[in-house]
């Protein structure tokens, strides 16, 4: 009687440990793809008379939601072909679909997404392309801010847009990705 007692105790407490160790392992992914997807250029050229300086600045920030069917909607980029449709049945069951494009941006590849999970501002999936080909898919919902201008105290524009990130790798190549949120 005794150890059945302390199987039960021993597995609801196991349970409730692989949440904890699940919920900070997302946080911590998600804190690194936000890491990945920042990025600071400075670049100033001078050649005789003519001056040349170029300053970038891109800051994201996670965004977490109170209810899941929040992050449902379209996120598309607008410098590449990428596209993800989130989808959020009332019961919270998450499915989307979207295509990738290859590296040289020659073809897009359809997929779907299977298994797909959102805990805080990380979405966990498995792409599923139609030749049957699958890619593990790590994205974060973000607010991504741009700044461009001479250097950093000549700031032209800046500008904040609300959409998902990931990385995308092509062997020894990789590219920060950003879905703009659209519908």
């Amino acid at each position: 009687m005794s150890r059945i007692f302390i199987l039960i105790v021993v597995l609801v407490l196991s349970i409730g440990v692989s949440d904890t160790i699940f919920a900070q392992d997302a946080e911590q992914k998600t804190q690194n793809l936000i890491a990945a997807l920042s990025k600071t250029k400075y670049k100033k050229k001078e050649k005789k008379n003519i001056s040349f300086e170029l300053y970038i600045d891109i800051k994201n920030e996670a965004v977490v939601k109170n209810n899941v069917r929040d992050y449902a909607g379209v996120y598309e980029s607008t410098q590449a072909d990428y596209r993800i449709e989130l989808r959020v049945s009332a019961d919270g069951k998450i499915e989307g679909s979207g295509y990738d494009s290859d590296f040289d941006r020659s073809k897009k590849q359809n997929f779907t997404l299977k298994d797909a999970r959102i805990e805080g501002a990380l979405l966990t999936a498995t792409k599923v392309f139609t030749n049957g080909e699958t890619e593990k898919l790590e994205a974060v919902f973000n607010n991504r801010t741009v700044t461009e201008g001479k250097n950093p105290n000549e700031i032209n524009s800046r500008e904040t847009k609300y959409g998902l990130g990931f990385i995308d790798s092509w062997g020894t190549i990789t590219n920060r990705v950003f879905l703009e949120f659209k519908s």
